[in-house]
């Protein structure tokens, strides 16, 4: 049995949320895939203030106001980076090989790992750490 936890990166909510963009209509099969099948949705602090940034440039920011209040309102578990996750973050990033990796990235593969999440929701590359996959909408 696959588990029904999924961390929803930045883009993943861009794509959803802006209809213009190239993957909105496979943003939108699978929040409503999650939505029927009652998966737990987890985000971080730090995800957010990226969306709330991008929507705010890309279409206005009133669009990024009422993306807040659609969070304010759902069901998402919002993680908060504790201490020990962001000096494991800078630790990865420092004494890793990897050159493009992001301390958003690795600060999100921490906080999935530490919390049993398998698996993420993005349409951008994903660094393979901790064994974290990106989600596929089943066959």
């Amino acid at each position: 049995m696959t588990s029904k936890k999924v961390f929803i990166a930045s883009d993943g909510f861009v794509a959803f949320i802006d209809r213009a963009h190239p993957k909105h209509i496979y943003a939108s099969a699978e929040f409503r895939y999650f939505a029927e099948n009652n998966f737990q949705l987890y985000t971080t602090i730090v995800t957010i203030s990226d969306v709330c940034d991008e929507l705010s440039t890309s279409i206005s920011p009133t669009m990024a106001k009422d993306f807040l209040r659609a969070i304010e309102l759902s069901n998402i578990n919002l993680l908060l980076p504790e201490e020990s996750d962001v000096k494991r973050a800078l630790r990865l990033i420092t004494g890793s090989q990897l050159s493009d990796l992001s301390f958003n990235s690795a600060l999100m593969s921490v906080m999935c790992n530490k919390r049993s999440i398998p698996q993420i929701c993005t349409f951008k590359y994903l660094h393979s750490l901790f064994g974290l996959q990106k989600f596929y909408l089943p066959v």
